[in-house]
């Protein structure tokens, strides 16, 4: 096929972290199919009299640490100038972040994952259309409810809705003699959104899933491992990435949540698995694919970009 003149809308290229970003990986890869290679962060775009435009950079990529990049033009150009924008900066998943969605809904360009489809799976609520595929959830503000439902168990979990990486998830037991006082901290903090408890499940020091999802079908798994002292497996706190494998579980995840991804058309999805209970469905802008192709070899920017091709 023809080149593909592409761009990523990212976190700035400058912070990336040349041997973990997926983003990157992407990028790389998009190069050596010989595609054009342009990024611009989310502030970069902006809409004009009709046309939505972006402060874009066309760049050449690398794994090289010592520079992984290299400008050679700005220009302000049309969306529409371009075949294919990733969506890949990291949430919070703010009044912001959704505020973009609508820009780039206005564009003709292939958009990956789709501005809509982005802001109709929330990564944490989402899971709430599969209760048989869970941990017993409980969403919203009641400090009585909340205290209620947490009784029910020997400890919950608690999250703030639209973070990433383990960010905003504390652990409590109702039986805790603070448990009140840090429960409404925990939901005061959250400003005016609901907050998620799910009961805690032990089996997540053996390590939680990131199963990848490829148009709607499985393509691999990741296992992360919490560090010691911790219930959490991101490697944004400290957990570590290790070979994992597909399993029967996984699959029925997958098939169970692909009418969804692609009623929305997500080409690529994370599903957060901890003991074949589904977690998270990520879909902003998931990573672990660089740990994926050093742990088990498979190569998911190049089935994710022999998707897009077919897509064009």
């Amino acid at each position: 096929m023809k080149p593909l003149r592409t761009a990523v809308q990212m976190d700035p290229i400058e912070t990336m972290i040349v041997n973990h970003d997926t983003s990157l990986a992407l990028m790389v890869e998009a190069q050596a199919r010989g595609h054009e290679v342009w990024w611009w962060a989310p502030n970069d775009l902006f809409y004009e009299a009709g046309v939505v435009k972006a402060r874009a950079r066309r760049v050449s990529v690398s794994f090289d640490e010592a520079g992984h990049y290299q400008t050679h033009e700005e220009a302000i150009r049309p969306a529409d100038d371009f075949d294919v924008i990733l969506v890949r900066q990291d949430p919070p998943f703010d009044m912001g972040y959704v505020s973009n969605t609508y820009l780039l809904e206005l564009t003709k360009a292939l958009v990956l994952n789709p501005p809509q489809g982005i802001r109709n799976i929330s990564e944490k609520m989402s899971i709430l259309q599969f209760p048989e595929l869970t941990p017993t959830t409980w969403v919203g503000r009641d400090l009585d409810a909340l205290e209620a439902f947490a009784k029910r168990f020997d400890q919950v979990v608690l999250k703030v809705l639209f973070l990433m990486g383990g960010d905003g998830v504390i652990k409590l037991a109702a039986s805790d003699a603070d448990f009140r006082a840090k429960a409404a901290a925990f939901i005061e903090a959250a400003g005016r959104e609901p907050i998620l408890a799910q009961e805690f499940m032990p089996a997540v020091t053996g390590g939680d899933k990131r199963v990848f999802a490829i148009g709607g079908e499985p393509f691999a798994a990741l296992k992360r491992m919490p560090k010691e002292g911790d219930f959490r497996a991101n490697l944004h706190v400290g957990g570590q990435a290790v070979a994992g494998e597909l399993d029967e579980a996984d699959r029925a995840i997958v098939k169970a949540v692909a009418p969804l991804l692609e009623r929305e058309g997500i080409v690529f999805a994370g599903l957060d698995v901890i003991a074949g209970k589904l977690i998270e469905i990520n879909v902003t802008s998931p990573t672990l694919a660089q740990e994926l192709k050093r742990l088990s070899g498979l190569d998911l920017p190049k089935a994710f970009w022999e998707k897009v091709e077919t897509l064009v």
